[in-house]
């Protein structure tokens, strides 16, 4: 089953029994009378409430202000590089990904975004914390 984000949480927008979501032009899989991944046609009543559900959860998402669902972004961008930083075999190639992709939401749009100086020092500290796993993973530990 997939899901739509919104800030007030993960909303399901299709009914387990016909996963329509995984076509690649959703809305125009409901209106038309083709198969679904599984091969049955999709019942009309069950299309018009998916896309009543999908509609809904856009209201919402559209009724927050764009800067901080982009701020939530680079959160989950900062705890996305923590997380491959914080594992045994830490992935540093991933984390650093995540970490630019920080760096390049928070220098670029700046005061743009909510909370920008927290914003600045959570990339600092990100940043640090790749800097001292990188260098403990190049100096081997003394026995």
């Amino acid at each position: 089953m997939s899901s739509f984000w919104t800030p007030d949480g993960e909303h399901q927008v299709a009914d387990p029994e016909t996963e329509l979501v995984d076509a690649p032009d959703s809305r125009a899989a409901m209106n038309s009378r083709e198969p679904n991944n599984d091969g049955a046609a999709m019942d009309p009543d069950a299309a018009a409430a998916v896309e009543a559900e999908l509609e809904a959860a856009q209201q919402q998402l559209l009724s927050v202000p764009a800067e901080q669902i982009v701020g939530n972004h680079v959160i989950g961008l900062f705890e996305l590089a923590a997380l491959h930083l914080r594992v045994a075999d830490p992935d540093l190639e991933q984390a650093r990904i995540a970490i630019d992709a920080m760096g390049l939401l928070v220098e670029n749009l700046g005061p743009q975004l909510p909370d920008h100086e927290t914003l600045i020092m959570a990339l600092q500290q990100i940043r640090m914390a790749y800097v001292e796993v990188h260098g403990a993973l190049e100096t081997p530990e003394e026995d």
